[in-house]
């Protein structure tokens, strides 16, 4: 590894380790798949106890930045495709209601009808067939309802991928899962599932025709009424 620590003099100790190991993955003396020191070895370096060290450790691995290793391969590694943070932190966002569930609704319906009306507009034939691709995979009968909602979802994140935008890419995939863990919780509890899933398949695919159409305007209004209904379902159920 060629990064040199210095030692550390702030009373918070963890914060300069933290500063510097990023500083060291931002001016590529870390790369993805490197393995970090031992603990001990850090903490000479650093001139700190082991427990700052492991505080660090401990904010990177919450960040989805380094995975830790436990057993024979143990200690701790920087991942090439970092967890998706933002899943957690809009979960406890919205679990604990200081974001309510009709701005995350409100958050995808911007981003996608937006997404949807640029995809019609350009016509990307690769990611139409990609998204009728999924649509055929739905529309299998045999299909469990776990992996529906996954196609689902897919559906949804594959408009937004398209437009190239890294963390919309992100906070889109966290906004979906988000809300569509409590549409599944809390909105279809009880629900006809073979007269949902007909009316899901049925809006995809009016999503799907549109953009493949070439009509931005009917594609971003659908987007936004499939999102629209879904999400309100959860609002009516867990208000606030």
């Amino acid at each position: 590894m060629a990064a040199d620590f210095r030692p550390v003099i702030v009373p918070r100790a963890f914060e300069d380790v933290l500063r510097q190991l990023k500083d060291a993955i931002a001016d590529g003396s870390l790369n993805a798949g490197d393995r970090l020191p031992p603990e001990r070895e850090l903490a000479e370096q650093f001139r700190v106890s082991r427990t700052s060290v492991r505080e660090a450790l401990r904010v990177l691995e919450a960040l989805g930045i380094i995975g830790v290793r436990r057993g024979a391969d143990n200690g701790a590694v920087l991942l090439s495709e970092p967890s998706n943070v933002f899943t957690t932190v809009l979960d406890l966002l919205v679990t604990l209601r200081h974001v309510p569930v009709a701005d995350v609704v409100e958050f995808r319906v911007m981003v996608e009808s937006t997404a949807a009306r640029h995809l019609a507009a350009h016509r990307v034939p690769s990611v139409t067939d990609a998204l009728d691709a999924l649509l055929v995979e739905m529309e299998n009968p045999e299909l469990a309802r776990a992996d529906f909602h996954r196609l689902d979802a897919l559906f949804h994140i594959a408009m937004v991928r398209a437009a190239g935008n890294k963390l919309l890419d992100l906070v889109e995939t966290a906004a979906d899962g988000i809300l569509r863990r409590l549409i599944t919780d809390v909105a279809l509890v009880g629900a006809d599932w073979p007269a949902v899933r007909t009316r899901l398949i049925a809006e995809h695919r009016a999503i799907h025709a549109a953009i493949a159409a070439g009509d931005p305007h009917r594609a971003a209004d659908l987007v936004t009424r499939h999102v629209e209904h879904w999400g309100g379902l959860v609002g009516e159920l867990r208000p606030g």
